[in-house]
């Protein structure tokens, strides 16, 4: 049974294209959603994650973003600082362009370059055995190097 559940978030400006991974299935996701890039849209956001962990009794959740600059950070610090998914544990992590193309590139020669895509790998990737270090503080870090 799993017990995580992984959500990768590919942001943009105007939108927030949403993958939900249950922890040991990366092939078949729970849920994929847009919500619109700003606070309603995270509220929604919240709303369909708790439904999901109550659903499938999860009880853990791992969020990963690209790290895009301002859209991708604030979204980061809201999650991270703002919102309550009590009683889930959750962590977010923050991943640099560049790791994410090098992970597609190293396991999916052939993936094509758009969100439902990339938010995939962003889900995929944020398995805490693959990147251990979660977003900590009121800052978000990026990281650089490939696992």
């Amino acid at each position: 049974m799993s017990h995580i559940l992984f959500v990768g978030i590919d942001v943009s400006s105007k939108n927030n294209v949403v993958c939900c991974l249950p922890e040991g299935n990366s092939t078949k996701p729970l849920s994929r959603f847009t919500i619109a890039n700003d606070e309603p849209g995270v509220f929604t956001l919240q709303e369909r994650i708790v439904t999901l962990m109550q659903k499938h009794n999860l009880a853990r959740i791992r969020f990963g973003l690209e790290a895009t600059g301002p859209f991708s950070s604030h979204l980061a610090r809201y999650l991270h600082n703002v919102l309550s998914f009590v009683p889930y544990e959750h962590h977010v992590y923050m991943f640099n362009p560049s790791l994410i193309k090098a992970f597609k590139k190293m396991h999916f020669l052939d993936a094509p370059k758009n969100d439902r895509v990339d938010v995939w790998f962003f889900a995929a990737k944020s398995d805490p055995v693959i990147y251990p270090v979660p977003l900590r503080g009121a800052r978000p870090s990026l990281h650089c190097s490939a696992s």
